[in-house]
């Protein structure tokens, strides 16, 4: 289901994707609404108060980048035989959600028959690979549904139980694994980021506090009540 920002001021005419960087993989309508959600919150008038909004939407999204960076690091180092956190289960239950939502999307049952071997040997051992190939041969399936059924069960019933059976790595020999990825100068690094990016976020906080505080002060006296009622009722229509 498509997300929705009705709820939130519109972030694009804030002019956000004009001054933000938005990687390849990365949803470009995820920053729209965490930044319609700071507009929200903080309920900018004018361009400075929106350019300092902007720097805390885009703090915000540096921090989820830099997480999002980290757990792709992980992913790779597990699906890589010669790393420590290497896991072959893993793979194995990754390649049966992929053959579990293909068979839900239409058209991609085919274009799975097409790239199964590719595909097989890029997930799996070349053991397992070569044991799916002979235990279900494609050629004895009518037609290629009943294939992937056969497949999914396959790893389901026996693969799956087969690594099980060998235990599952404790807490503490995971953790031991872990932390040949984040060593102790990893760690420090990565808190150095963290810590940068909330001073900037801190800063721009501030900057947006002191500018509204200005702001208020430059009105007489006598207006400030009526500016604060203005504002609430135009805050309330756009919406």
């Amino acid at each position: 289901m498509p997300k929705s920002n009705r709820n939130h001021p519109n972030a694009l005419k804030h002019g956000a994707f004009a001054k933000t960087a938005i990687l390849p993989g990365e949803d470009p309508q995820e920053f729209e609404e965490l930044h319609s959600g700071v507009i929200e919150e903080w309920k900018p008038v004018g361009p400075t108060e929106e350019d300092a909004v902007l720097s805390i939407a885009k703090g915000v999204w540096r921090k989820r980048r830099a997480q999002r960076f980290l757990d792709a690091e992980i992913e790779i180092c597990r699906f890589n035989p010669q790393h420590p956190l290497y896991d072959e289960a893993h793979k194995v239950r990754k390649f049966l959600s992929i053959m579990e939502t293909v068979q839900l999307t239409e058209g991609a049952p085919e274009l799975f028959e097409v790239f199964f071997e590719t595909m097989a040997r890029a997930f799996l051992s070349s053991s397992i690979a070569d044991y799916l190939q002979k235990t279900c041969p494609r050629q004895n399936f009518v037609s290629t549904s009943a294939w992937l059924r056969a497949l999914c069960n396959e790893v389901n019933s026996v693969i799956l139980p087969a690594s099980a059976a060998f235990g599952e790595p404790s807490a503490k020999v995971l953790l031991g694994r872990s932390a040949r990825l984040l060593t102790p100068d990893a760690f420090k690094d990565e808190l150095a980021v963290d810590e940068r990016i909330d001073a900037m976020i801190d800063r721009a906080v501030k900057r947006l506090v002191q500018t509204k505080a200005m702001k208020q002060m430059l009105i007489p006296p006598n207006l400030r009540g009526e500016r604060s009622r203005m504002a609430v009722a135009t805050t309330g229509s756009s919406k």
